[in-house]
């Protein structure tokens, strides 16, 4: 039994959600049978990627709920603790609410570590990292050019599927980047 079991016998779920939700609910009776695919945060991202489309609505979820996924690396513990605000669980995982504290006066610019995800990933090295957006470029690389071979097969089902892939971890970069330079501390009061 997983969290999203009894959730998606709720009748109020709309038909998006249903949707949407089912191969999250699918992931988790799959990587809840294995310790070795423990989340490092609380809530695991399966379970914030849902709370995302439960508060935000199913298109703004998905995309923060991908930016977690990003942000869920190797890196993560580091860039974690970097912030004030930072909590970290009995447990040892990281605690990384939907809603996030922004710094009154960010230490990054936030439009400009936006406007530099044009290229996928550079936004998030702006505003302070690196590995995030080396995973992003990587991601919207990737199915961009699976993307294009499909395309140039002639296989519109796969270049579709591909593309929308792309479209969606290239958006959470944007809305990663912005969020990233919006918690970034100013450089004199980081510890």
């Amino acid at each position: 039994m997983t969290p999203l079991d009894s959730l998606y016998a709720d009748d109020t779920l709309s038909l998006a959600q249903r949707t949407i939700l089912k191969p999250i609910q699918t992931w988790q009776h799959f990587s809840y049978e294995s310790s070795a695919l423990n989340c490092q945060f609380e809530k695991s991202c399966s379970n914030f990627m849902v709370a995302a489309i439960l508060e935000k609505g199913v298109l703004p979820g998905v995309v923060i709920g991908t930016d977690r996924i990003i942000r869920c690396n190797s890196a993560a513990r580091h860039y974690h603790v970097q912030h004030p605000n930072a909590r970290i669980q009995y447990d040892g995982r990281l605690v990384d609410p939907l809603e996030w504290v922004r710094e009154p006066k960010p230490g990054k610019m936030p439009l400009l570590a936006t406007s530099l995800s044009i290229v996928p990933g550079l936004g998030r090295a702006y505003a302070g990292h690196p590995v995030d957006g080396l995973f992003s470029f990587i991601l919207v690389a990737g199915f961009a050019f699976n993307t294009y071979n499909h395309n140039q097969a002639e296989n519109p089902i796969m270049t579709g599927i591909n593309a929308s892939f792309m479209t969606l971890f290239w958006l959470a970069d944007f809305y990663g980047a912005y969020r990233t330079a919006k918690m970034t501390p100013p450089r004199n009061s980081q510890p």
